[in-house]
């Protein structure tokens, strides 16, 4: 004889809906502490700050993320006032943005996951590669347009060096031509005897505010420029001005030979 048997289909969808729905995963537990540094450097107070809550976590801080918050602005020759604030990292699922509050002041902390903070460090890196390289590149840069400047700052110099060689030997040469003129034009009684006394005795005789600005000679008759209506020479009647002027101000004063010593 078969015994009573009782079959009852339920759905599925029913009996997952039916269930009473799975209670929420706990929030990570936030963790605050005070930390208090000397007065120094600001960098040096937040390093200083970092030890001592590293030191001071509640568990070994390799299990932990920290973060750090200066609660006052910083000033010289005062303490620093840091909240340290530490969370679980096997607890951290997702974003945390936790308020804490330490001696009355509320502050804000900000908890990545371990694979956003691993995907934060990776762009950090590149971020800093990329960097690297462009300052790489930017110095090369500088370095070849420094070069070809100083390149042809050299090559300049050197033709500056050549040309002044250039001039100095193109002055050189007219001086010999004109000198090979002054001899070529002498007149028979004159020799060049004559023409140093007739210079020198113009460099002695000269007026103490004469302006000479050039001497001549010029078979057998020396003349200087010299500039204003005045005579250039202390000696009365050693030399007569031309009338015209050779230029504005300047005259042509033309020397006596007895007064030069230019005759014998």
């Amino acid at each position: 004889m078969i015994p009573r048997i009782d079959l009852r289909l339920i759905d599925e969808a029913i009996e997952a809906a039916a269930a009473p729905p799975a209670p929420p995963p706990a929030r990570p537990s936030v963790f605050s502490r005070l930390v208090v540094v000397p007065a120094g450097w600001p960098w040096d107070q937040t390093r200083a700050a970092r030890l001592e809550a590293s030191h001071g976590a509640p568990v070994p801080i390799a299990q932990l993320q920290l973060q750090l918050r200066r609660l006052a602005p910083w000033r010289s020759n005062e303490p620093a006032r840091f909240a340290a604030c530490y969370v679980r990292t096997e607890e951290l699922t997702e974003r945390l943005v936790e308020t804490v509050e330490i001696e009355g002041q509320r502050v804000e902390a900000t908890f990545d996951p371990p694979e956003a903070a691993a995907r934060r460090a990776r762009l950090m890196l590149g971020v800093g590669l990329a960097s690297a390289l462009a300052a790489a590149l930017l110095a090369m840069a500088v370095g070849g347009a420094l070069s070809a400047r100083f390149e042809a700052e050299e090559r300049l110099s050197a033709m500056e060096t050549e040309l002044a060689a250039k001039m100095r030997r193109q002055q050189a040469l007219q001086a010999a031509e004109r000198e090979s003129r002054l001899l070529a034009s002498a007149q028979p009684g004159d020799d060049v005897g004559a023409a140093l006394r007739a210079l020198a005795w113009a460099g002695s005789a000269r007026s103490p505010d004469a302006r000479i600005e050039a001497w001549r000679w010029d078979h057998g008759v020396a003349a200087v420029e010299a500039r204003g209506e005045d005579p250039p020479f202390m000696e009365t009647g050693a030399a007569r001005r031309d009338e015209r002027p050779l230029r504005r101000g300047v005259y042509l004063w033309v020397i006596e030979p007895d007064a030069a010593g230019g005759r014998p």
